[in-house]
């Protein structure tokens, strides 16, 4: 199923920006700390829906983006489009050779997914914002 989750996003974005992000990660990556990996990927994430049609196939990579950015609560339900999401990350990093899943100094586990998740679906906020 990686293999495939892949090839969706290489349909997306095309295969030589896939490689080339891979390599990006492979360079960056592995001595990087998490949140500054989960921001260059929901920027990738982002790059992706920018390039997708109105209406993508159901189930498909490109339908999880949509409805991700369009209704970000179904992150908290952990949803099949947030799944998808969860399995593309996880095999870019897998290209990449980082490890998605790590844990805290203090042993609680969490992965790059997540915050790339939630960077992706909060793009455009600017909390700031909300003060004045």
């Amino acid at each position: 199923m990686k293999k495939s989750m892949l090839k969706e996003f290489e349909q997306i974005v095309g295969q030589q920006m896939s490689l080339s992000f891979i390599r990006f990660l492979e360079e960056i990556g592995p001595d990087a700390r998490t949140q500054r990996i989960s921001i260059v990927i929901a920027a990738v994430l982002k790059y992706a829906l920018d390039l997708l049609p109105a209406h993508c196939e159901e189930g498909s990579l490109g339908e999880a983006l949509l409805v991700i950015s369009e209704e970000p609560y179904l992150v908290n339900e952990q949803s099949e489009e947030v799944a998808r999401l969860e399995e593309l990350i996880d095999t870019l990093c897998e290209k990449a050779g980082m490890q998605n899943s790590r844990a805290t100094s203090k042993g609680m586990p969490y992965t790059i997914a997540e915050g790339a998740i939630a960077e992706f679906t909060n793009w455009y906020a600017m909390p700031w914002e909300d003060y004045v």
